[in-house]
């Protein structure tokens, strides 16, 4: 029983000795968890495979948001330029019917007199 205590302290002894050599002093936690599930090389390539598809079907909704923003300016910067075109219409028009009040009301179209006699060809 000695010899078993003796060989266990001499092999502590040894494990003290290589673990202060390596930079580790006393009273540290040496103990290196490992996880106890193994991937293979076949999983680990359908998680590759899933990986990126995920991350290509993430761009490509960015794209596809980005592209419907630009559709949806298109639509606006549309409308917008029909609307500045009638706007200009309008204001021909309003222009177009003021003179025509400007004008009757005008010292010269109130110093007119009507014809007496039209004659129209056939």
């Amino acid at each position: 029983m000695t010899q078993n205590r003796q060989q266990f302290v001499s092999t502590r002894k040894r494990q003290l000795a290589t673990v202060s050599v390596g930079g580790w002093g006393r009273n540290q936690n040496l103990t290196a968890f490992t996880s106890g599930i193994r991937l293979g090389p076949i999983t680990n390539v359908v998680l590759i495979v899933l990986l990126v598809a995920f991350l290509g079907l993430l761009y490509l909704t960015q794209l596809t948001k980005t592209s419907t923003f630009g559709y949806e300016m298109n639509q606006i910067n549309i409308e917008k330029s029909q609307l500045a075109a009638e706007q200009n219409d309008l204001k021909l028009e309003n222009a177009r019917l003021q003179s025509l009040m400007h004008v009757q009301d005008s010292t010269v179209a109130t110093t007119m007199t009507t014809p007496v006699d039209t004659n129209h060809v056939e």
